[in-house]
């Protein structure tokens, strides 16, 4: 899954595609994934101008000019794609629009686990306030303090899984929750309540180290993930811990990176430093 570093990335890059554009038409292939019928949306939409484009966690957020918002959440598979107009349209295409520049935006979905959400754009915090979404951790007002305070709401979870929960802090999944993990020295298993104040913000120092370096390198393609150009990220060969099982340490150089499932998730860790 797209999580903040690969979402930020696409953010960018469509920030400069489309801001500013206006939107031509609008072709509906696949509807089942969108929040109000096919013609409504297209009624909509069409003939709007995108005034910004925006993150909450790991969702994207289109800003049209006509007071509403387009809310993607990409899941496993799903991308947003800047094409020419005069590129085929794939067999996973949900949604086309073309815009006055001579561009055209993709919405595709391999998996279609993802949606889009047509949400009033002076409704958005309501929304994101349902969905139990937390604080955006590169934000300078997310603190080492904000961090321990909701850690400590929950002193019985699972680290990990409690990052994973997107309540503490939003837009970690699990490839950076296991680097963050590790180069705070932190098992994944430790109990939130058990945690000292300076666990908690090494937590944080490595949230803040490693999302905005995956950032730059535009995030990891560890599995189906592209950039808005069709493009993989640069990030992989510098994980520390996911995808390692059996490698040695890079932090302690002593254990071998060992991984077990944990609330359903692959989870790598190192037994030495992370204990």
């Amino acid at each position: 899954m797209p999580e903040l570093p690969e979402v930020e990335t696409i953010r960018r890059q469509l920030q400069k595609e489309l801001v500013g554009a206006k939107i031509l038409a609008v072709k509906v292939i696949n509807g089942k994934k969108i929040n109000v019928g096919a013609r409504e949306f297209v009624r909509l939409l069409k003939g709007t101008k995108v005034i910004g484009v925006s993150r909450r966690a790991k969702m994207l957020l289109i800003n049209f000019g006509n007071g509403w918002t387009a809310v993607i959440h990409l899941i496993m598979t799903g991308r947003l794609l800047i094409k020419s107009a005069s590129q085929e349209v794939g067999s996973h295409t949900f949604v086309i629009f073309s815009l006055n520049t001579g561009k055209k935006l993709f919405w595709e979905d391999i998996r279609t686990f993802g949606y889009l959400k047509l949400i009033k754009t002076n409704k958005l915090e309501d929304f994101f306030r349902n969905q139990g979404i937390g604080p955006e951790p590169l934000q300078a007002s997310f603190t080492p303090k904000t961090l321990a305070a909701c850690l400590r709401r929950f002193p019985k979870k699972l680290v990990k899984p409690l990052l994973l929960e997107q309540r503490c802090v939003a837009g970690i999944g699990n490839i950076y929750a296991a680097e963050i993990l590790s180069y705070a020295g932190v098992h994944p298993k430790r109990r939130a309540g058990e945690l000292p104040d300076a666990k908690i913000n090494k937590i944080h120092a490595g949230m803040k180290k490693i999302l905005n370096e995956a950032i730059l390198r535009r995030g990891s393609s560890t599995d189906n993930y592209v950039d808005a150009y069709g493009n993989s990220g640069e990030f992989v060969p510098r994980l520390k811990v996911y995808g390692k099982e059996g490698e040695k340490c890079l932090y302690c150089k002593k254990g071998i990176i060992k991984k077990f499932s944990l609330a359903g998730r692959g989870t790598y860790f190192c037994p030495t430093h992370q204990k």
